[in-house]
């Protein structure tokens, strides 16, 4: 058998594919009769000019440094930005100014303030100092600013990249929310169902099916599904290599399926290419225009690990 590459560049994040180790515990709860037979769905294709408003949500984040006080307990200062765009007939544009914060995460109650210069970072406190659980707590900080972002947009359809969590408040219209993850850590199918999903063709999605909040260690269900989208040349690349898994928090499964037929139409559309983009098909069009965006919202990091070690140099030279 030949071998088939894999679209996603490696130089970023590896991407775990359907079937890795990290299952999802919740598998044996996972809903599938909403659509009848379990075979794919081609809905009719919907043009752009007959798209409704898309906001596209996106965020990022950055370690700026990590740092230790006087009895050598870990803190980590980073960054955090969320930020959209939007898509109608005037073409994608950001929109307003995206919401950032900086955080110093610590587990231990601070001795002293940060030096003058790094006041502008908010100290939040966590359970445990060691890398893994700081960085995490870094990614749900930035989640929940993102929920915060959508929120805020006015009508249409928001996409958001990545898992939806909620936020600090619950989502105004959960029924008009997407989420969809470009690389897959769990298998939340049987073997019959997981099979499907490798014969997808482009333009194509497998039936819906209600993944539950704890299957994806978040208080919050799901409907979901797959959808394959275009990938050329495709004869180099192998079947799984443009899946998409989309979701939306939405309760009622009439409405899952209108949003299913129409995200075949908007992901495909927006899917981008190998040639491009080394996290194609799965990385958006927009959201490759977001992510730079967000980047200049946020500085250079080496000037801003340059005057973390001034303002830190300059407070022990004074405390000296």
């Amino acid at each position: 058998m030949a071998w088939k590459l894999e679209a996603w560049n490696p130089d970023y994040a590896l991407p775990e594919r359907v079937g890795a180790e990290d299952e999802g515990s919740g598998l044996e709860d996972v809903k599938i009769h909403y659509e009848g037979d379990w075979m794919a769905h081609t809905p009719p294709k919907i043009e752009p000019h007959d798209w409704p408003i898309v906001y596209l949500v996106d965020g990022r984040q950055r370690i700026d440094a990590q740092i230790a006080d006087a009895r050598g307990q870990r803190a980590l200062l980073a960054t955090v930005i969320a930020g959209a765009v939007l898509r109608d007939g005037g073409g994608i544009r950001p929109v307003g100014e995206p919401l950032k914060r900086h955080i110093l995460l610590h587990s231990s109650d601070l001795e002293e303030p940060l030096p003058p210069g790094l006041r502008h970072y908010e100290p939040i406190k966590t359970a445990k100092s060691d890398p893994a659980n700081l960085r995490s707590k870094v990614t749900e900080v930035m989640r929940r600013l993102e929920a915060s972002l959508v929120n805020t947009l006015e009508g249409g359809l928001v996409i958001v990249d990545g898992q939806i969590f909620p936020g600090e408040q619950d989502y105004r219209e959960p029924g008009r929310l997407l989420g969809y993850t470009k690389t897959q850590a769990a298998t939340y199918l049987g073997p019959e169902q997981q099979a499907l999903l490798y014969d997808l063709q482009p333009y194509q999605r497998s039936p819906i099916f209600q993944i539950p909040g704890y299957a994806l260690k978040r208080p919050l269900d799901v409907f979901s599904w797959y959808v394959r989208l275009p990938l050329e040349p495709n004869s180099t690349f192998y079947s799984g290599a443009a899946l998409l898994r989309i979701e939306t928090p939405t309760e009622e499964p009439s409405e899952a399926v209108r949003l299913a037929d129409l995200s075949v139409s908007l992901f495909c559309a927006l899917a981008s290419s190998p040639a491009k983009d080394p996290r194609a098909p799965q990385n958006l069009i927009p959201i490759g225009g977001l992510e730079q965006w967000l980047g200049r919202h946020m500085g250079q990091g080496d000037v801003v690990r340059r005057r973390i070690v001034q303002a830190l140099f300059g407070y022990v030279g004074r405390k000296l």
